[in-house]
């Protein structure tokens, strides 16, 4: 009898023993598990691409924590024709047409889906157009943009290709607003200019000469015609004796 409540007791402890290590090696399992686990990294999509023309880039970021967007990030030109930064000018609503074209949004509302992102939408300002989008990786440097309306299948693709990572933003050199400031005047045309204003003001004295030495000819003949009226009606002198 003692010796089966000894057994009874030492296995009790044993089993025991046994519990406290299952239970402190699930721990650490759990815990360096979780340790181990790495952060949601940002999706291989975000960045700054690129587009088919190879003149701007598009710089792609997590706008939502479930959703894509994306703005002009660089212009091979971006100036216009008149010298000042290019705008908005083709967008359907006229208030709108001043925006400047560097930093301009062009994508939204993208969201995660098996092959990619989808159901978002692009807007085009060369046409001042907006579609669907859709966007597919092809490789860590290729990016697919399909540009939609209503059936994706009957969309059109573009290839983007990822930028380096060096690559200046616009909004660095991005002037004020159109019409804030007067855009800065080339030197040529400064000098251009400068001549041409010489140039009318020699004009402009020489007119003024011509002018001032006609009316002194005509004073001076007016003048020796008054004293040859006055010479002829003048009294000879008379004789005194």
């Amino acid at each position: 009898m003692g010796f089966h409540l000894r057994f009874i007791v030492m296995r009790c402890i044993n089993t025991s023993r046994r519990s406290s290590a299952a239970f402190a090696a699930a721990g650490l399992l759990l815990g360096t598990s979780f340790a181990a686990a790495p952060a949601f990294a940002d999706p291989k999509e975000v960045g700054v691409w690129y587009d088919d023309t190879g003149k701007g880039a598009v710089k792609i970021e997590i706008c939502t924590p479930t959703t894509l967007c994306a703005k002009i990030y660089w212009l091979k030109e971006p100036m216009a024709d008149n010298g000042k930064p290019k705008i908005d000018r083709f967008n359907p609503e006229p208030a709108m047409r001043n925006r400047p074209i560097c930093g301009l949004p062009i994508m939204g509302d993208l969201v995660k889906v098996d092959s990619g992102f989808d159901n978002g939408w692009v807007y085009d300002p060369k046409e001042g157009k907006s579609y669907s989008v859709a966007l597919d990786l092809v490789d860590q440097d290729t990016l697919k943009v399909t540009g939609y309306k209503g059936m994706r299948f009957l969309g059109k693709s573009f290839i983007w290709t990822r930028a380096p990572a060096d690559l200046p933003s616009c909004d660095k050199d991005q002037a004020s607003l159109p019409g804030a400031v007067p855009a800065p005047v080339p030197a040529v045309r400064k000098k251009q200019a400068t001549a041409a204003s010489a140039t009318t003001k020699k004009a402009k004295n020489d007119v003024g000469a011509s002018k001032l030495g006609a009316a002194d000819v005509a004073k001076s003949s007016h003048k020796k015609k008054s004293e040859k009226a006055t010479a002829a009606t003048q009294q000879p002198p008379v004789a005194s004796n």
